[in-house]
């Protein structure tokens, strides 16, 4: 018998992969990295806007502690000024301006690039002197009522702020004054509104200012009465005040 003859073996070519699967698999990679990258960068640039939406946050509380504790401590011989640099920057008033013998602080807002504001704060030094009561000796450098003073020292804030309105209360009513230029009396409450950017609603701070009187001083002499000293008037009782309103 003749033994069976085996079949021949067929070879099967092996395919690789195309010149244009490869291309379109590139691509779906491709547009996969830029999505991740896209959901990343996202991500990555939200947490840094609520950072630093809250550290503004931080700043504005920290901002409310600083003015209650300065306008509360303004001493009797002192004033308070608000003002408005040249057309306003956008703003109906720009800032205020306190203080007495030996300089003033200012609090004021400044155009950014963006089209924001940045509040700052300026230490201003005051010529001439405070009598008892303020009055027509308070002396402001007068650049920073009209222009951008560049010899002032400003120190930063609170930055990307999108508006800021100050009010003022009468010492004697609880009428309100959008402006206060009355060297001779403080307001009775300072009001103040600040809108970051971002924030729905605007943050207001009122601060009360004391109406602290300056002390009646009674200086025995040799012949037993009062002398008074400057800035103060002798009463019929013998007692001395101010020779200015307080």
């Amino acid at each position: 018998m003749n033994a069976p003859q085996p079949s021949p073996v067929r070879c099967r070519s092996i395919k690789g992969f195309t010149l244009l699967e490869m291309m379109i698999t590139l691509a779906i990679f491709v547009l996969l990295c830029a999505a991740i990258f896209g959901i990343v960068s996202g991500v990555l640039k939200g947490s840094a806007g609520l950072v630093d939406n809250q550290n503004r946050q931080d700043q504005v509380v920290a901002l409310n502690a600083y003015l209650k504790n300065k306008l509360a401590d303004l001493p009797a011989q002192s004033f308070l000024l608000s003002y408005r640099r040249g057309t306003g920057d956008g703003l109906k008033l720009n800032g205020i301006v306190f203080g007495g013998n030996g300089g003033s602080i200012a609090i004021d807002a400044t155009p950014q690039p963006n089209g924001l504001y940045l509040l700052r704060r300026g230490i201003l030094p005051m010529t001439g002197s405070m009598p008892a009561g303020g009055g027509a000796a308070v002396v402001l450098p007068p650049g920073l009522l009209q222009d951008e003073d560049a010899t002032l020292d400003w120190v930063p804030l609170i930055h990307d702020v999108k508006s800021i309105e100050w009010k003022f209360q009468q010492p004697t009513s609880t009428l309100w004054e959008e402006q206060w230029s009355n060297t001779a009396n403080k307001p009775n409450i300072v009001e103040f509104t600040i809108q970051l950017a971002g924030d729905l609603q605007p943050t207001t701070m009122d601060f009360w200012i004391p109406p602290i009187a300056p002390v009646t001083l009674t200086v025995p002499t040799q012949t037993g009465t009062q002398t008074p000293t400057s800035g103060y008037q002798q009463t019929p009782n013998g007692t001395l005040t101010p020779a200015h309103g307080p």
